[in-house]
């Protein structure tokens, strides 16, 4: 599993959703996020750094919804339950410390009228 998959099952183990794969319709992408649901959460890569090295890896976590609010909402309380978390992702057991780079930044409607909000994230990985 690499570290964009983690996350996006990690994000699914703290209660914000389904991570949509192959067997299984959910609202939690990684790497492309797809147009339907009208809610979704999508987890991308920001940089060409890995997930073990010093300086960390950056992600950005994208939350599309109907509303502003219910978009700045849902992006926030990804942030709050990151937030300096220090511990083991949900999946695979990987050891990270997550740092909230900025958070719940509005990016606007899309061609859909649906809401977007950002959030960017350094994370310090390993994996034994």
């Amino acid at each position: 599993m690499n570290l964009l998959e983690q996350f996006a099952r990690h994000i699914e183990f703290c209660g914000f959703g389904t991570v949509a794969d192959k067997e299984t319709n959910g609202n939690i992408f990684w790497g492309l996020m797809p147009d339907a649901p009208d809610t979704a959460i999508c987890v991308f890569s920001t940089d060409s750094g890995y997930g073990g090295s010093e300086s960390g890896a950056r992600i950005k976590v994208v939350v599309r919804a109907k509303t502003t609010k219910e978009a700045y909402e849902l992006s926030q309380a990804i942030a709050d339950e990151l937030a300096e978390f220090d511990g083991y992702l949900a999946g695979d057991g990987a050891d990270a410390h997550i740092r909230v780079l900025n958070a719940s930044a509005g990016l606007g409607a899309d061609g859909k009228k649906r809401e977007l909000y950002s959030s960017n994230y350094l994370v310090h990985y390993c994996n034994f």
